[in-house]
């Protein structure tokens, strides 16, 4: 559907696990509005565990994020760690 998700990714077979996902946006920045900056917002937060599973077949891309994007999440999302 186009979103473009980020997560702690684990798989097996023709499935993908996504811990915590969260969906890539771009947002207003409250500094400058001529500027937007990158938010994260939480995926399937209904979802149990906080966990989706998706079949690969759904996915068009798979990437290691940028580390500004990684650390990002951690702080917010993950176990705190930045690297």
């Amino acid at each position: 559907t186009g979103e473009e998700v980020i997560g702690d990714v684990t798989s097996g077979g023709s499935l993908i696990t996504l811990k915590r996902p969260c969906v890539l946006q771009l947002m207003p920045s409250r500094a400058d509005p001529e500027r937007p900056m990158l938010g994260l917002v939480p995926y399937a937060i209904y979802a149990e565990n906080h966990t989706i599973t998706i079949n690969d077949e759904s996915v068009v891309w798979m990437s290691k994020p940028v580390d500004e994007l990684y650390n990002q999440y951690q702080k917010a999302f993950g176990s705190g760690l930045i690297i």
